[in-house]
């Protein structure tokens, strides 16, 4: 509104207040009313009442009363599908992840105060009771080329030092030690070729074992390691991290690589949210809470939730004025 335009206004007021005193009156006394009852008490001795009649009438309606599942879908298309997600979210998420990193209290905190003791031994139960999964996650670390290379290099290093430093002759016979070694360097001299030929045979013996080498390894993962000997090695590895500290557990990480982390989460979740397996899981979910709750009285996803008017009463008080 322009200032000519208030000052119309105003001087309109003033006259009807100067025409009609006694309406002008009633008036103020009616708008002194009505932001009285704004006041914090009388706003929540109003409340309290209406709340406990219109929740008495609203829990014998059905939930589809107020809203079906097709509505709710679309909330949430409409919301978290397709709204843009603000860049400065993503920014605010970041900052708010390093000063939270950064900070004192938490860089302080051991690991025990986050997932006490406890907890996590009841995890662990718990996984040792899946032996299907537990199999079928041997199987695929076992399948990975990188621990076919891992096998292969320990068992490369460990016959090479065995053939040149750590077999029988050497340490039971004095001075064959010596003379290998001796022996050796002469034949880098002399010979070289021929040392890489032993190194070239002890490589292609792995390679053509390797599959009955990591049959025997899977057999032992399978049957010589018990429950007990996974549970015991578990705990044994959380004695030695309950007590560590998240600075610890964040040495070379700093807020720069926080906060891509957080970027990364978010870009993410910008493709995910749009994924087809994200819009039939959450339409899923939708259609099974109403089958649950749609027809029945709504008193009793309520008394489910326990919402009652008190707790009700609680959160209203936190936010009246």
């Amino acid at each position: 509104m322009t200032g000519s335009k208030k000052s119309k206004v105003k001087k309109a007021d003033q006259q009807v207040r100067e025409e009609h005193p006694q309406a002008a009156a009633l008036m103020e006394l009616h708008l002194a009313h009505e932001l009285a009852l704004f006041e914090r008490e009388a706003f929540l001795a109003w409340l309290k009442p209406e709340l406990e009649l219109h929740l008495s009438v609203a829990r014998e309606m059905p939930l589809s009363a107020f809203v079906d599942a097709d509505q709710v879908k679309s909330v949430i298309a409409r919301n978290v599908v397709d709204n843009e997600i603000p860049g400065a979210v993503a920014e605010l998420a970041g900052d708010a992840a390093a000063q939270l990193f950064s900070s004192e209290m938490h860089k302080s905190t051991p690991l025990r105060d986050i997932l006490p003791t406890a907890h996590f031994e009841e995890f662990v139960d718990k996984l040792l009771e899946l032996p299907e999964q537990r199999k079928n996650g041997i199987n695929h670390v076992i399948e990975l080329p990188v621990y076919k290379d891992l096998i292969s290099g320990v068992l490369y290093q460990a016959i090479i030092r065995y053939i040149y430093e750590e077999n029988v002759l050497s340490k039971k016979v004095p001075g064959v030690a010596s003379m290998l070694k001796f022996g050796k360097q002469m034949l880098d001299k002399t010979a070289p070729n021929l040392d890489g030929a032993v190194e070239e045979n002890v490589r292609h013996y792995i390679a053509k074992n390797l599959v009955f080498i990591l049959k025997e390894s899977k057999a032992f993962l399978e049957n010589s390691l018990t429950e007990e000997d996974i549970k015991t090695s578990t705990m044994e590895l959380w004695d030695v991290l309950e007590d560590k500290t998240m600075s610890e557990f964040q040495q070379g990480m700093d807020s720069i690589d926080l906060s891509e982390f957080v970027v990364l989460g978010y870009e993410f979740w910008k493709t995910f949210r749009s994924s087809a397996y994200f819009r039939e899981s959450y339409e899923l979910v939708v259609d099974y809470f109403f089958q649950v709750y749609g027809e029945s009285p709504l008193g009793t996803l309520l008394d489910d939730l326990m919402v009652t008017p008190d707790l009700m009463m609680r959160e209203a008080e936190v936010f009246a004025p």
